[in-house]
């Protein structure tokens, strides 16, 4: 969907609500409190979408409740904007660029920002890389240079990388995750949560993803740091390493260690989307109502 069509679509206030509505109840309205299917709509003033009432029980409901817009007093139509910004753009949209593009004060933007990568987080959570995997680690913080392999500083934080590989030897999808050190139980538990049992996995013979691939019944191969192929099999993981650096130093200024996290959710969204091309708006869109409520009410 190109941007025109995007406006076209979302050219309204009520349009954004209507979208809201078939996403909420797409067979029909249902009361979440009773199972009803009958309502009154109960309009009110400004930007707030409308509650529907149920007839039934007289529990009242919103397209917006329980989503990234829960009791969001912006316009639907810069939401819907927003997300189609921040998704299509290769090199992400930070929230000065969203301040200035949408005539948001920066406060305002930045929030909005923020619940959409929430919502990117949210929906990376729920997948596994599985079958070939390289696995690694890395520093980011400050501004970087290249892959930035296991550089320290003050400002540095580790970051646990994963990619797994088609047949072809290609990318499919990707994890990054910040953690506070390198300990066995701290990547073990990245490892739980980020990678399905069995499959192969590939790293450079740190014991703590030996002691992965065994917990995981998942075949080990290793080639260490040193051996002259080590480029040629960390090839991918290493370029996803210098990719979100790139992006994170470009688009934030290599700042923001307390939202570090974040800025790797939105490169991990972005990259395993990376074929959809602007239809990565619509399925952003979908995230942003499917996810729940964050802090840092708008």
């Amino acid at each position: 969907m190109t941007l025109l069509e995007w406006q076209d679509q979302f050219a309204t206030e009520n349009a954004c609500q209507e979208y809201l509505f078939q996403q909420r109840w797409p067979t029909g309205f249902v009361c979440p409190q009773c199972q009803g299917k009958t309502f009154w709509t109960i309009q009110r003033s400004g930007r707030t979408a409308p509650l529907y009432e149920c007839q039934a029980c007289g529990h009242q409901a919103s397209v917006t409740a329980g989503t990234v817009f829960h009791r969001t007093k912006v316009s639907l139509r810069v939401w819907f904007m927003a997300i189609f910004l921040i998704a299509v753009d290769k090199g992400g949209k930070s929230a000065m660029a969203l301040s200035r593009e949408l005539g948001l004060r920066y406060d305002t933007a930045w929030l909005l920002h923020h619940k959409i990568q929430q919502a990117m987080k949210d929906r990376n959570a729920r997948y596994q890389l599985g079958g070939l995997v390289e696995l690694d680690d890395a520093y980011f913080g400050g501004v970087s240079h290249g892959a930035g392999k296991r550089g320290r500083g003050t400002d540095q934080d580790p970051v646990v990388v994963g990619v797994s590989l088609n047949s072809q030897g290609h990318p499919r999808h990707i994890f990054l995750d910040a953690v506070p050190d390198l300990k066995k139980d701290t990547v073990l538990d990245v490892l739980e949560r980020r990678v399905e049992h069995q499959g192969v996995w590939r790293s450079d013979g740190a014991p703590v993803y030996a002691a992965g691939a065994h917990a995981h019944e998942a075949d080990h191969e290793v080639t260490l740091s040193d051996d002259p192929e080590a480029p040629v099999v960390f090839h991918w993981v290493n370029t996803v390493i210098s990719l979100a650096k790139t992006f994170i130093d470009g688009t934030y200024h290599g700042r923001g260690r307390a939202r570090r996290q974040l800025y790797l959710e939105e490169f991990v969204y972005r990259f395993n989307r990376r074929h959809m091309k602007t239809g990565i708006a619509s399925r952003l869109l979908i995230a942003c109502v499917e996810s729940a409520a964050h802090p840092y009410g708008t």
